[in-house]
């Protein structure tokens, strides 16, 4: 493969990363309606979680991948920058748009896992609630067959 060809690769790699975290920024305005919503399925909550991880696994793989290609290119695109002055501007511009994206997929992140506290502190406290019922009921049929006492002796109406 040609010195060009890496160079293009970077750049495309570069590029599908932005994709990916477009992709990730969507997903995390997703999971940010399914957790305010208080009759949201779980279920649509663990896709946003699933989709996520599958974009963050394909960036972590881009990510390698470009690490091992900029270290066999960059000694060419340190000797030869008029010859990649364009390709080196468009990957310039693409780290700034990464930036920028990681930046908000960041705030969004942590603005999603205040949510994900206060409803799953909801779900936490009305499980706590159905437990202390069930044991309420569970109590009161045990001290009332419990009791020793027949039915029949215990009305006074004769």
């Amino acid at each position: 493969m040609d010195e060009a060809s890496y160079v293009r690769i970077l750049r495309e790699s570069l590029e599908k990363k932005v994709e990916l975290l477009t992709l990730i920024e969507r997903e995390n305005q997703i999971q940010n309606r399914v957790l305010s919503d208080p009759a949201a399925d779980p279920d649509d909550f663990q896709a946003t979680i699933d989709n996520k991880d599958k974009w963050i696994t394909d960036i972590s793989t881009l990510d390698n991948g470009f690490a091992s290609i900029f270290e066999k290119v960059k000694p060419l695109l340190s000797t030869q920058k008029d010859k990649y002055r364009d390709e080196i501007r468009m990957m310039k511009d693409l780290v700034r748009q990464i930036t920028d994206l990681t930046s908000q997929i960041e705030r969004q992140e942590k603005e999603n896992y205040l949510l994900a506290q206060q409803k799953f502190a909801g779900v936490r406290q009305q499980a706590q609630k159905i437990r202390r019922s069930q044991n309420a009921v569970s109590s009161y049929y045990k001290s009332m067959n419990g009791s020793g006492y027949d039915a029949q002796f215990l009305d006074s109406t004769n």
